[in-house]
């Protein structure tokens, strides 16, 4: 027992030293390590190292803005900023004033437009997400900037007239902050609304960060596709690539939509409108309201059929409403191989698309002058 007693006694000695010994080795390796020496942190140092930074991200979020945009890769956004830009530069009041969404914007063509009818024209055409809000907003701002139209032909995608408010891109307009609380028809933001309209007017680091991280990872591709982004002198923007497989796959998408939805004219849409019509009213211009350019064989499907005509039941309603307003209702179809998308036309077929709708116009015209 004691010799047992005696071993357990010894090993729990020589364990102790070997520990003890490795402890010491330990603290000799980290006397030996390097250390950071730091001051004590003042108050004036760290509130001048924060307003630094501050400062380097306010001035690289204003670099971000001015590069984006001339340089954006979003087409969208792109596009409310050279239409407006494009308004602002206008000394007389052209006899038509062509508004409405991206298919309006590479498929009526000024130039026809001037041709056909012994004209002058421009086409201030933006995005289906603009609604006609920005129709409305953009006659307002042309009429006190520079004159009255003679006419206003509006183009839009079936779909734009169902739409709501997408705020991203109302904070793309570059009129004056609170813009929406002094045009027709007013819109009433909430705190939190107008809150993010800020952060995505003015911190494209946050809002625009896909953008900017494209031009980032690939500069030249991103360089390549806003070099794409041209407009001719009056507006309108030429496209030439078709994409046949795209077209077909959006038909599909289409038909889904209107097969599970009746069309519902939504209240933004409405109230520009009814705003367009009394400057038509009160200034003596005729306003003509027309259809996209639409796929064949989308137009063919029952289903979009049945929609569509709701949306052509309710635009007759509206033009029943003034003798300046009227509607275009049969709708221009193309074959897929001539469009960009379900709604987008490549240039020769623009061209095409705007003879036929001036010869829809001229018949209008006729009719009134008949009566």
């Amino acid at each position: 027992m004691s010799s047992g007693f005696v071993n357990q006694e010894n090993l729990f000695t020589s364990n102790f030293k070997q520990k003890n010994n490795l402890y010491k080795k330990i603290v000799q390796i980290n006397q030996k390590l390097p250390e950071e020496i730091t001051k004590p942190i003042k108050s004036k140092e760290f509130v001048l190292s924060l307003i630094g930074t501050l400062i380097f991200v306010i001035i690289f979020n204003f670099a971000a803005k001015l590069y984006l945009k001339e340089n954006t890769t979003n087409r969208g956004y792109w596009l409310i900023n050279k239409k407006w830009e494009l308004l602002f530069k206008q000394k007389e009041p052209v006899d038509w004033l062509i508004l409405g969404d991206s298919s309006c914007n590479q498929g009526v063509v000024p130039t026809i437009v001037n041709e056909r009818l012994n004209t002058s024209s421009i086409n201030l055409c933006t995005i289906g997400d603009m609604l006609s809000l920005d129709n409305s907003w953009m006659l307002e701002k042309y009429i006190q900037r520079v004159g009255v139209p003679k006419n206003i032909l509006i183009v839009h995608v079936y779909d734009a007239w169902g739409r709501g408010i997408n705020r991203p891109v109302f904070a793309q307009i570059p009129l004056n902050w609170g813009y929406w609380k002094q045009l027709e028809p007013k819109i009433n933001f909430t705190k939190r609304e107008t809150s993010q309209l800020f952060i995505e007017r003015y911190i494209p680091l946050y809002s625009q960060n896909q953008s900017l991280s494209q031009l980032l990872k690939s500069p030249g591709d991103a360089f390549n596709r806003s070099q794409n982004l041209q407009l001719t002198e009056n507006g309108f923007m030429i496209w030439e690539k078709p994409n046949p497989e795209y077209v077909e796959a959006q038909k599909k998408m289409h038909i889904d939509i209107t097969r599970k939805y009746k069309f519902n004219l939504s209240s933004h849409n409405r109230e520009a409108l009814e705003h367009i019509a009394k400057l038509a009213e009160k200034h003596d211009f005729n306003v003509y309201l027309a259809n996209s350019p639409i796929y064949e064989k989308l137009y063919e499907n029952k289903d979009f059929k049945a929609y569509f005509g709701q949306l052509q039941d309710t635009l007759d309603g509206y033009a029943a409403k003034s003798d300046k307003v009227h509607y275009i209702r049969e709708p221009i179809t193309f074959p897929k191989e001539e469009m960009e998308n379900a709604d987008h036309l490549i240039y020769s077929a623009a061209k095409v698309y705007t003879n036929k709708l001036i010869s829809q116009i001229e018949s209008i015209q006729k009719a009134d002058n008949s009566k």
